[in-house]
């Protein structure tokens, strides 16, 4: 770890791209003024240009990348490719400039883009009928998880939260669209993207706050579940065409 890390002002520069909206905050801990960007491009190319967006940030606040004191990361779950190219961006910072990661929920950082107080179930498209949930308590600039994270359609999320589901709860996120004949009456929705630069600081800091530190080598994504390819699954989109000069 720096010395920044220890005497002067604490930077955190937190990103994530794991959902159709990548996000990037900057800002010094203890304090809510950040320097932020978002973009949001259905989850297709907009983690590819996180490092120029890095340094534009940076650039704007008047900050060096080496008085950061740690990189926070989304690590999802969301998209594979969003995700896998968040951590290795970060992993790199981080291990040229000697500086822990602190691992953000995704979840938490759609959770805490809500200007609201009380339970927040934010939801993301798991893609297979399925969303990937995560139940949060937001108290002030406080986010705290409340149980595990899952994969699995919204009637068997709400099923697994359903201990702590008391009165309406504020859903949030990508993954509400399409959702509101599947929710309790009077429960309020909030259709997002992704995470605000705003609420990925709040996860961020609220991870940082926890002690969720660590060396770089040990972050890794978070995806709940498997990939096609994980599974051995190869579903082509066409039928597979064979050259009629082909013997056999």
């Amino acid at each position: 770890m720096t010395a920044n890390s220890i005497s002067g002002p604490r930077w955190l520069l937190a990103l994530d791209a794991s959902t159709p909206r990548s996000a990037i905050a900057l800002g010094r801990v203890g304090t809510d003024a950040t320097v932020g960007d978002a973009e949001d491009d259905g989850a297709n190319q907009a983690s590819a240009r996180l490092q120029p967006r890095i340094q534009a940030v940076l650039d704007r606040a008047g900050v060096r990348a080496a008085e950061l004191s740690a990189i926070a990361c989304g690590i999802g779950p969301g998209t594979f490719t969003g995700t896998r190219v968040a951590v290795a961006t970060a992993k790199g910072l981080a291990l040229g400039l000697g500086l822990p990661i602190v691992p953000v929920s995704t979840l938490a950082a759609v959770a805490a883009s809500l200007e609201a107080s009380g339970l927040v179930l934010a939801l993301l498209d798991a893609r297979r009928g399925e969303l990937y949930g995560g139940l949060f308590e937001l108290a002030g600039h406080r986010v705290v998880p409340c149980g595990d994270e899952h994969c699995a359609t919204l009637p068997d999320l709400l099923a697994a939260f359903a201990d702590r589901l008391r009165g309406p709860v504020h859903l949030v996120g990508p993954g509400v669209a399409g959702q509101a004949e599947r929710v309790p009456p009077g429960w309020p929705m909030t259709e997002l993207p992704g995470p605000s630069p705003t609420g990925l600081w709040r996860a961020a800091l609220a991870a940082y706050a926890r002690g969720d530190a660590v060396d770089a080598a040990e972050v890794d994504a978070v995806y709940l579940r498997q990939s096609y390819a994980e599974l051995g699954v190869n579903t082509p989109k066409r039928k597979p065409f064979k050259s009629p000069f082909a013997e056999g």
